[in-house]
This record gives structure tokens, sequence and C-alpha cells, in this order.
């Protein structure tokens, strides 16, 4: 297993919807060149990347990931980071807001979680 395990994810703004997950593994670089293909499965390759950052522990559950967007989504209101973090979202709607989970599934204490709220440069020229 690799660390973290990133996932994108998109709520249902809809009633009775469900809610759209990208979930992503990091391939190390001794397979990069040639990674191992799978039915269902495309190569992401991520450019650099900004983000809002908040980290927070315990197992990552569909009630915690709420509050922990909403934690961070709040953190920033008031600061010109929340006006980036929204022009990100305008430029890819497909993504409220990532996770990523660094420790491993038999971890069961002092495990490390970020959620990520992810921004482009361009939007910081104003910052």
């Amino acid at each position: 297993m690799t660390g973290p395990v990133i996932t994108q994810v998109s709520p249902s703004d809809r009633p009775f919807c469900a809610s759209f997950f990208v979930v992503s593994f990091y391939v190390p670089k001794k397979n990069q060149a040639d990674p191992p293909s799978a039915d269902g499965l495309h190569l992401q390759k991520w450019g650099p990347t900004y983000a809002e950052v908040r980290q927070f522990s315990g197992f990552v559950s569909d009630d915690s990931l709420g509050v922990e967007a909403f934690a961070l989504y709040s953190s920033l209101q008031g600061s010109n980071w929340a006006s980036a973090v929204d022009q990100g979202r305008k430029a890819d709607p497909t993504s409220a807001y990532t996770v990523a989970q660094y420790s491993s599934p038999f971890e069961f204490t002092g495990r490390v979680n970020e959620i990520w709220m992810l921004f482009s440069q361009e939007s910081t020229n104003t910052i």
C-alpha cells in the first residue's frame, strides 16, 4: 500500500443523488516509467498543486469528511485564501475537496489525514 491515498470528493447537490469519488494511489518512482495496467484504472499525473490544508486524526468516514471540510472552509472565511479556493472551485467544479490518508489501515492510533481545498497559483496573484 502506498501513501497517501488521495480521494477527490464531489458531493451531490441534489437529494437522493450519490456523491462522486476519485481514489488515487501514489505509484513509486521505480514503477512510474511503466505502471502496471488494470481494467477500469487510468494514470493521473499531477503537476505543482496548491492547497489549503487541515490535518485531522482518526478513521475517515462520510460524517468526518463533511465536518472537516466545513471546518477548513470556515477557517478561511474573511481571508484572501477563501477567494482563492472559491476561484479554484469555479475552475474545477468537479472536486469540492480532497482527502489525503497517510496511515495504514492497520494503524489504530495516531492516524494522520488531511482535507485539501485546491486552488491555482493564478488565483493567488491578488493575495
